[in-house]
C-alpha cells in the first residue's frame, strides 16, 4: 500500500477532522521514515538490501503481506460483516479449496497456507505464531489408508498459549472437512495416547509445572477424539522411557 492509498483509506473512515489530520500525519512520517531507510539500504553498507519491516494499514492489509497472498479486499470485506473468528473460518476454508493459493499448490500447501492465514486473522496479525508457531502442515495416511491431516506445532507445553494452540487446531479440522479429509485415528500405529501421556508427565516433573493438573484419562480422551492429528518437534533434552517408537 502506498502512502497515497494509505491516507485515501483514512480519509474514506469517518472519523473528526483532528482524527483525520493525525493519522494523516502519521502515515505521511511513516512513509518518509521508510523511504530514508531505503535509500540506507540501498547503499549495501548493511547485510541485507531490503527492509525487513512492511507497512500495513490494517488486519487485512498486515495479514496478506505476513503471508504474501492476495486477500486484502476479501479479508477486509469479511471483517465488515463478521467478526475476525468467523472470517478466519470463512477465508482459510476458501484458500484450502484453492482460491487466493498458486495455480500448481498442492494440496498440503494448500492446507498449510489455510491453517496459517486462520491463525494470523484470529491473532490479528501480531505474534509470530501463524509463522513459526506451526512447524509443519502435512497430510499422512491411517492405518485403514485414509488420509488425515496433522499439524505439528513448534514449541514447548506451556500454561500461556493454549487459545493459539486449540484455535489452529479448530481451524484445520475446518479445512479439513472442506477438502474431505478423513479424521485423524489415534493408536493406529503405536500407542500414541500413551506417549502423550508420558510426555507431559515427564514435562511436569523435569521441565517446568502447570498451572492446573490434568488426569491422564482426561489426555487419553481428548488425544483419542482428535479429527487432526497434534504433533510436534523436540523443545527440550529429556527422552520417554517407554515409548521411543
Amino acid at each position: 500500500m502506498s502512502e497515497n492509498d494509505a491516507i485515501s483509506c483514512i480519509r474514506s473512515i469517518k472519523m473528526p477532522d483532528y482524527y483525520r489530520n493525525y493519522y494523516s500525519n502519521l502515515s505521511t512520517e511513516t512513509y518518509t521514515i521508510y523511504q530514508h531507510a531505503a535509500a540506507a539500504k540501498s547503499t549495501l553498507f548493511d547485510s541485507s538490501a531490503i527492509i525487513e519491516p512492511k507497512i500495513a494499514f490494517d488486519l487485512a492489509d498486515r495479514v496478506a503481506k505476513m503471508h504474501e497472498i492476495n486477500i486484502t479486499e476479501p479479508l477486509r470485506e469479511l471483517l465488515k460483516i463478521h467478526g475476525k473468528e468467523l472470517s478466519a473460518l470463512i477465508l482459510s476454508k476458501d484458500i484450502a479449496l484453492g482460491n487466493h493459493s498458486l495455480p500448481d499448490a498442492t494440496l498440503e500447501e494448500k492446507l498449510d497456507l489455510a491453517v496459517r492465514v486462520g491463525l494470523a486473522i484470529i491473532t490479528e496479525g501480531v505474534t509470530i505464531a501463524a509463522l513459526q508457531g506451526i512447524s509443519d502442515v502435512k497430510i499422512k495416511k491411517n492405518k485403514d489408508g485414509t488420509e488425515y491431516l496433522s499439524i505439528s506445532i513448534a514449541g514447548p507445553m506451556r500454561s500461556a498459549g493454549g487459545t493459539e494452540s486449540a484455535v489452529t487446531m479448530l481451524i484445520a479440522d475446518h479445512v479439513r472437512k472442506a477438502v474431505g479429509l478423513a479424521k485423524y485415528q489415534a493408536n493406529s500405529f503405536d500407542d500414541e495416547t500413551g506417549r502423550f501421556v508420558e510426555e507431559l508427565r515427564i514435562y511436569e516433573r523435569d521441565a517446568s509445572n502447570f498451572q492446573f493438573h490434568i488426569l491422564d484419562e482426561d489426555i487419553i480422551h481428548v488425544i483419542s477424539n482428535l479429527p487432526v492429528e497434534l504433533d510436534g518437534v523436540d523443545t527440550d533434552p529429556y527422552e520417554v522411557v517407554n515409548h521411543k517408537s
